[in-house]
């Protein structure tokens, strides 16, 4: 019979079509794993005994393998399974639950270990209307077949915010016992649950209500909080333990603040923008979040696009946040694109390319540019300050291309932890009408190269747009192929 291919793709595998083992209720287990709700998923899953049979199964504890590193060696009457710590002895039963037909397992060996520490997915259930409890605990469970170990959890306004705050949650929110059932869940599956509260910008969910009007930084779109304001931090902090009382072992929170537009546009701000900039405005609010949470043994890590706009930002922000670098146009390495952020315009490319090296642009690259980019002539239209900052991080091929995903360096180089963020489901582009597959899956692809190659932390994928919630099962399967 033919050997299943298995997602993501083992590092190494030595299989052979001619001899099989039939795993049955006439093996028994042999647990030296020291996790018993292991030995019983495997015992489950694979209809084995604990008893007196003929054929073993074995789960070695290995102290000299990598946390998330297994070993598999399959004989038809002795299985040995071989891994460190919880998650590779889940990923190994992953891997045989992907190559069974049956009761049958071709004979051989399998190691494999992941390329990135963290490799996750983001669930937007404020965005992706149909993302309900039974939708997102399937995804979970998809995750955890596929070897990824982080949800990135942004709720909005279906978080279920109780007293005095309950007029945020929408009549879709999530109930507390779901909430815990899904976190009760990621637990088994190995997969760590990373929660995003916006502590800036996005906060329009709430801010619409009149109950807020007085942290509003504008009136207009009602989207930003004012950071000069206590009761900004304050209301923040009440959310926050809100959410984080339904995750009780939380290290790390998503702070967001991004693309916080408004900042400098209510008197107050304005007046201290002259003194202070934009980057001041921003830090003084967000470093009392980040060491609020860090009192608390949460690291906070935020988005990176106010800090690439102004990057003497970086050097005032709070010690203990860790940076989540999004580009969702970026779809190859080389890039013809680049995300100049701070310059006007943002997404650009050298206008040569739409004729002197048109023929060496792939279809993805060509279509993403004629989208989303504007030609420029880069030594004109950059910035000084823009060139001065990051001219050192865009490779040996700028001004013609620049080196993809440019600020993992630059953000590594200033002392920080950076995450890659590509998007399965982000910017309005279509392919045959579906989202755009192909070119969200080179810039997964191109993002979980570099931050392999950057020795990133690892890459969450976003998921921002309302869609089907099916969808997000294909950035599922990208993402855990590239960064595994």
């Amino acid at each position: 019979m033919p050997i299943a291919q298995v997602t993501p793709t083992l590092k190494h595998a030595d299989l052979t079509d001619e001899r099989f083992a039939r795993v049955c209720h006439r093996w028994y287990l042999a647990d030296e794993s020291g996790y018993a709700d292991i030995a019983v998923r495997y015992c489950e899953d694979l209809c084995i005994s604990v008893g007196d049979e003929p054929n073993r199964f074995a789960l070695l504890a290995d102290a000299e393998m990598a946390p998330e590193e297994y070993a598999v060696t399959i004989e038809p009457h002795a299985i040995e399974v071989k891994a460190a710590g919880r998650r590779g002895f889940l990923y190994a039963l992953a891997t045989i639950n992907q190559l069974r037909d049956g009761p049958w397992l071709p004979c051989g060996y399998i190691h494999d270990e992941p390329r990135l520490p963290v490799r996750g997915l983001q669930f937007m259930f404020e965005s992706v209307k149909q993302l309900t409890f039974d939708a997102a605990m399937g995804l979970l469970e998809a995750a955890g077949r596929h070897k990824l170990n982080t949800i990135l959890m942004e709720f909005g306004d279906h978080f279920p915010f109780e007293s005095p705050h309950e007029i945020i949650a929408s009549e879709a929110a999530l109930t507390r016992g779901e909430v815990r059932q899904l976190v009760s869940r990621a637990a088994d599956l190995g997969i760590t649950i990373i929660p995003l509260l916006q502590s800036l910008g996005h906060l329009g969910y709430a801010l619409k209500h009149e109950q807020y009007s007085s942290v509003r930084e504008e009136d207009e779109v009602r989207h930003q909080l004012c950071p000069l304001n206590d009761r900004s931090f304050e209301l923040w902090t009440e959310l926050a333990e809100q959410m984080l009382e339904l995750f009780p072992r939380c290290s790390l929170m998503h702070i967001g603040g991004d693309e916080a537009r408004q900042l400098g546009v209510c008197p107050t701000c304005a007046a201290a923008k002259d003194e202070i900039g934009i980057g001041g405005l921003y830090t003084t609010h967000i470093n009392k979040v980040c060491a609020w949470l860090a009192e608390r043994n949460i690291t906070p890590i935020i988005w990176d696009d106010i800090l690439c706009a102004h990057p003497e930002t970086i050097d005032h922000l709070h010690g203990s946040a860790q940076i989540m670098y999004w580009d969702y146009w970026t779809t190859s390495d080389p890039s013809p694109l680049l995300v100049a952020r701070g310059n006007s315009p943002t997404v650009v490319y050298n206008r040569a390319w739409d004729d002197e090296w048109a023929a060496e642009l792939s279809d993805v690259t060509r279509a993403t540019i004629s989208r989303f980019a504007q030609p420029i002539d880069p030594d004109a239209d950059l910035s000084s300050e823009y060139l001065a900052a990051y001219r050192h991080c865009l490779g040996d091929a700028f001004p013609k291309a620049a080196r993809a995903f440019p600020y993992l360096e630059h953000f590594q180089q200033a002392g920080r932890v950076v995450y890659g963020a590509p998007s399965c489901s982000g910017n309005h582009s279509f392919w045959h009408t579906l989202p755009d597959l192909p070119r969200h899956g080179e810039n997964i692809k191109t993002f979980a190269d570099r931050c392999i190659e950057a020795k990133a932390a690892g890459m969450i994928t976003s998921a921002w747009y309302n869609t089907s919630p099916d969808f997000l099962h294909w950035g599922i399967l990208t993402t855990a192929e590239f960064t595994w």
